[in-house]
């Protein structure tokens, strides 16, 4: 009977440890916390684009991204490292968890990446702000571009002919003479063409040349495979010359056609705005 006690607290021990056992464990154990690296929200102008890369396909994700900060990638030929800086382009091959494949433009060199090192998040937000701004539709009329631009003809002072002259009254006053016919005036001369009042032609080179300048980020001049000159707007009480330049985007559905519209005052491009919306568009560098 003296070894009763001794059997009977472990079982006593072993009892309380199976009824507290889960409890105890969930207090300890702390839920995991949500994995957001493949999250983010990007906002443009009024716009919060929600990404999600972990519910997107591989076939939707960019080609191109650029790099944030400084990126070291191994070169295939194994002899050693390229150094890449920051805002450098790269082609994005594929993703390998929570880590991007990517791979030098020249294909020099290849290697994975953290996503934070890249700006994969924002490449993808303008691509769903460029599909929500795409003003291409099939059959919509284009704007009728004229090869002569349409000017005001100049407007000529008309003069009556000049009365004929009058004899000269041989009775009573024969010495008086006949009166002089009256000179006409000079027709004035035309106005000179405004330095703004540019040819169709013309408003398609001021829009390349802004392009190619960098006016813009989002695409460039490659990009564009329609360019057009359309009709002059009232904007804020600012009269503009127009003309819309139709590029190609990449986008997570797919290629897309969009429509950017140049602001164009004193034979320069002041803005580019989306031509559905009106929002202007980022600017250059």
């Amino acid at each position: 009977m003296k070894f009763l006690p001794l059997l009977i607290i472990p079982l006593v021990l072993y009892v309380v440890g199976l009824m507290s056992g889960p409890m105890i464990g969930s207090m300890l154990v702390k839920d995991a916390k949500e994995d957001t690296t493949l999250q983010k929200d990007i906002v443009i102008g009024d716009n919060v684009f929600r990404i999600d890369l972990a519910g997107m396909r591989d076939n939707e994700l960019p080609k191109v991204v650029e790099t944030i900060g400084a990126v070291i990638l191994p070169l295939k030929t194994g002899d050693g490292d390229k150094r890449l800086g920051s805002g450098r382009k790269v082609n994005l091959l594929n993703r390998n968890g929570n880590k991007l494949i990517i791979e030098t433009t020249d294909g020099l060199a290849k290697g994975e990446v953290k996503i934070k090192q890249t700006d994969i998040f924002a490449v993808i937000a303008r691509g769903k702000m460029d599909a929500q701004n795409n003003v291409a539709s099939i059959g919509q009329p284009s704007p009728v571009t004229a090869t002569q631009p349409m000017t005001k003809s100049p407007v000529v002072a008309k003069n009556d002919p000049a009365p004929s002259p009058t004899p000269a009254e041989t009775s009573g006053n024969p010495m008086k003479p006949a009166p002089k016919p009256a000179e006409p005036e000079p027709a004035p001369a035309p106005e000179p063409a405004s330095v703004a009042n540019l040819t169709p032609e013309q408003i398609v080179e001021v829009m390349k040349k802004s392009i190619e300048g960098g006016a813009v980020k989002v695409f460039t001049l490659d990009q564009v495979g329609e360019w057009k000159a359309t009709e002059d707007e009232d904007i804020d009480g600012v009269e503009y010359q127009t003309g819309l330049a139709a590029y190609k985007a990449q986008t997570i559905f797919g290629e897309q056609l969009v429509q950017a519209k140049a602001l164009i005052k004193a034979g320069k491009v002041e803005k580019w705005l989306y031509a559905k919306t009106g929002m202007e568009i980022p600017k250059g560098k």
